[in-house]
């Protein structure tokens, strides 16, 4: 039997890929999960060729479509390369669950900043490439970072990360 794939942040393993160029390291994901399952590092922001440091990005609803632009001039809207590069991703490995990072406009569910139309800040977005891969894989087991010390949660993801067969 082969070893699970969980994808996981980069920044939530240590990379230094965060726009400050700083990480979010989560030990208990590895102390956890290493033994188990094989831990896929991923930064949709760096694979799609941002670098380090980097400006912000940030989430707005434009016609009821959430799109993912950059804050530097020229603005550039990034949602089909982060989708795309979503695609990509699942289509290139037999990931069996994921661990993305909270409030990120790639990687959020949920709990996201975003811009209404109006201008007005909403905290209620999901990210770009988090939302592709809900659409592509709707019943991929997914665990938003700011859970990880949530213990039901954690053991309720294990537990989905173990049966899901694609």
């Amino acid at each position: 039997m082969r070893q699970k794939i969980i994808a996981v942040s980069a920044c939530l393993l240590g990379h230094k890929v965060r726009y400050d160029g700083a990480h979010q390291m989560q030990p208990l994901i590895i102390s956890s999960l290493a033994e188990e399952f094989k831990l896929l590092a991923v930064c949709p922001e760096m694979e799609i060729g941002l670098g380090v440091p980097r400006a912000k990005i940030e989430l707005l609803k434009k016609a009821q479509q959430t799109r993912v632009l950059s804050t530097q001039e020229p603005v550039v809207d990034l949602t089909q390369t982060l989708q795309n590069f979503a695609e990509e991703f699942l289509n290139s490995a037999n990931i069996s669950g994921f661990i993305l990072k909270d409030k990120s406009p790639s990687c959020g569910v949920g709990n996201c900043k975003i811009k209404d139309s109006d201008g007005k800040i909403q905290t209620n977005g999901t990210g770009v490439f988090a939302a592709s891969i809900l659409q592509l894989k709707p019943n991929m087991p997914l665990l938003q970072s700011d859970k990880v010390t949530d213990k039901q949660a954690f053991q309720s993801f294990i537990k989905q990360v173990r049966v899901y067969d694609d």
